[in-house]
């Protein structure tokens, strides 16, 4: 067969268009995210040529990988039409979903500081679950980029495959096959993992030479492996560094009773609207009210970005360490304390509220599995079809209406947790709601915050007229941070994980500020202190109940698949897993504008202890995950 290089134009051709395509939309995913990227660190040119190259590798790598088979089903079937319009179809498919991920990856980053993942799949919303104009919106626009994409690369696959005579379609395959061999061996192996570019790029610039379509394949490969960090660093440590997972609270009277327990799970607050310092101070009188007769936490840390890990933090006193939900993981059964088992052996009944529909994050499961007796969700509010909605879901002043007449019907003690979500992105409020403060609470998120507050009002005014009330430890903590506002979208390494915590107790009536660092793990020690729980439990965090107003305790939180991150009462490290060494340290307070990074030079000593701590928070994790010793 002779060679000749315009028989080869076709698949070049498609290539080249694809390549375009792909690098058009990573410009755009950099000028978009600029500011989330923290200006994605680019000091000179040869960062840039690095960038291109290493981004160049992994669009020709996930192209080819989905050209190789197409070529060869191509050959295979070359003399059958309505073969080839099937692979043709189900190629247009493949390859308009790749594209479809990269454009969705430019407005999911500053959600996630990611690439999207598997997790994506446990967070997806089903469309067809209510009518929503804004869910209708954003589906009918994914739904036709998508069928528009396809039908793009169906004429592009098309040509190609009309252009190719029989002999051509050989070469076709043999360039693909040689381009992506070729790849393979000057790369290596290990260059084909989605994060091995760090190993000449930054942490910060990951996202820009990532496809977003190998990120997710390579996160669906490994959802049952779930560590995704090397614990070659962490492998030798001596157990003398591991934590303590074994916990006992102190129980001050031998003769305490226990009290009921109301968990409000904030739906993405950030600590910036209990702030008095910051611009983003919201005006909310029944909430600043409470907490000048509360035990306040000045410097709490969510654990994650995420819901379904904030929950898991909150209720289990465990951080996930895995790609996808614990609860979706094969790691379930490792060992930790299920808080609805463990209270019903203290008499407890409980129950979890929500505006969602059922199951949504999966968190029916997070739930049952924990042990918690009742999970009510939207379609279980009566009347629910001709209530106002949220994007999300039912309203918090329904959903908190609901829950009061379940709390008063249950035997005490009692466990009650609220899941709010009209605070949740994009925190529209029902059209009977005026902001009664609009010059104060002038972004979208303060004004549902505002919302929030009065239907917290409404349920704590006729809660105090009941038997319970007097009885009753009211917890109030965020399930992660989220941006006070979405016209201004500034991330920060402390900021980014700074959440609202505070505990209400009737009986006390006084407040008390806390600036120990506290984390959403310490939640599950302080609900088995209230319940005079005094058996032994597994848990990461501490009792707040017994927390010193003022240490320098170091807490954990997990920024994405990459980097964990160490805050203690100045300091914050994050730790790259992956490499198995820190990123940054900066002195949050002093340091406002993170300009002075002292992993480079400064204090190694603070960089040090945060390092110890940090490797051995991984070591106690890896050891869990594994359970090669029981607790």
């Amino acid at each position: 067969m002779r060679f000749r290089l315009f028989q080869c134009k076709p698949a070049l051709s498609f290539l080249l268009k694809l390549l375009i395509l792909l690098t058009l939309l990573k410009c755009i995913f950099f000028l978009y995210n600029i500011h989330s990227g923290q200006g994605w660190q680019i000091a000179d040119l040869s960062t840039v040529i690095r960038l291109i190259l290493w981004s160049a590798l992994y669009d020709i790598l996930i192209i080819s990988s989905l050209a190789i088979p197409l070529t060869v089903f191509f050959f295979l079937f070359k003399n059958k039409r309505s073969v080839i319009r099937i692979i043709n179809l189900i190629f247009s498919g493949l390859f308009s979903f790749m594209v479809l991920l990269n454009i969705t990856d430019i407005f999911y980053y500053p959600y996630k500081l990611q690439r999207a993942d598997a997790e994506l799949l446990y967070v997806l919303r089903n469309p067809f679950n209510e009518v929503n104009i804004t869910y209708f919106l954003v589906g009918t626009s994914i739904i036709v980029t998508f069928l528009l994409l396809g039908l793009l690369a169906y004429k592009w696959i098309n040509i190609f495959y009309k252009s190719n005579k029989i002999s051509a379609s050989e070469i076709v395959a043999v360039v693909f096959f040689c381009l992506s061999c070729l790849i393979i061996y000057v790369s290596g192996p290990k260059k084909l993992l989605p994060t091995y570019p760090l190993v000449n790029v930054s942490y910060s610039q990951l996202p820009l030479v990532q496809n977003s379509f190998h990120q997710f394949l390579y996160s669906l490969f490994r959802k049952k492996e779930s560590l995704i960090f090397s614990e070659d660093y962490i492998r030798n440590l001596p157990d003398t560094m591991r934590l303590t997972l074994v916990k006992k609270n102190i129980i001050q009277s031998k003769n305490s009773s226990p009290k009921n327990i109301v968990l409000f799970i904030m739906e993405s607050v950030p600590y910036d609207f209990f702030d008095s310092s910051s611009m983003y101070k919201v005006k909310m009188p029944f909430l600043d009210s409470l907490v000048r007769k509360s035990t306040f936490f000045s410097k709490c840390f969510s654990y994650s970005h995420d819901s379904n890990k904030g929950i898991t933090a909150i209720l289990a006193g465990t951080p996930t360490l895995t790609e996808i939900p614990l609860y979706h993981s094969a790691y379930t059964s490792i060992p930790l304390t299920h808080i609805g088992s463990v209270l019903e052996t203290q008499g407890y009944k409980s129950a979890f509220f929500i505006g969602d529909n059922y199951d949504d994050f999966g968190f029916a499961k997070c739930v049952n599995w924990l042990g918690i007796q009742h999970y009510y969700c939207m379609t279980d509010v009566p009347g629910y079809r001709h209530m106002e909605k949220h994007t999300m879901g039912l309203h918090d002043e329904y959903v908190l209406n609901f829950m009061s007449d379940k709390i008063d019907k249950l035997s005490q003690p009692f466990l009650a947790i609220d899941f709010n979500i009209s605070t949740h992105f994009p925190a529209d409020v029902p059209s009977t709601f005026k902001e009664k403060y609009p010059l104060v609470n002038k972004t979208t998120h303060m004004n549902a915050m505002s919302y929030y507050d009065e239907c917290l009002s409404a349920f704590m005014k006729k809660a105090s007229q009941q038997s319970w009330y007097k009885n009753t430890v009211f917890i109030f903590c965020s399930d992660h941070w989220m941006y006070p506002d979405f016209d201004n979208l500034k991330n920060d390494v402390e900021k980014n994980f700074r959440i609202a915590l505070f505990i209400f107790d009737p009986q006390k009536n006084a407040q008390t500020i806390i600036n120990t660092p506290v984390s959403q793990l310490d939640i599950l020690n302080t609900m088995l202190h209230v319940s005079n729980y005094k058996k032994n439990f597994i848990s990461y965090g501490e009792d707040l109940l017994e927390m010193p107003v003022d240490s320098n305790r170091v807490v954990f939180a997990k920024a994405n698949n990459i980097l964990y991150q160490a805050f203690d009462s100045s300091y914050v490290l994050g730790f790259n897993v992956i490499q198995g060494k820190p990123e940054f340290c900066y002195n949050y307070i002093r340091d406002a504008e993170r300009k002075y990074n002292l992993i480079d030079s400064g204090d190694s000593q603070n960089v040090k202890r945060l390092l110890e701590k940090m490797k051995a928070f991984l070591h106690t994790g890896y050891i869990q995950y594994k359970n090669k010793k029981a607790y």
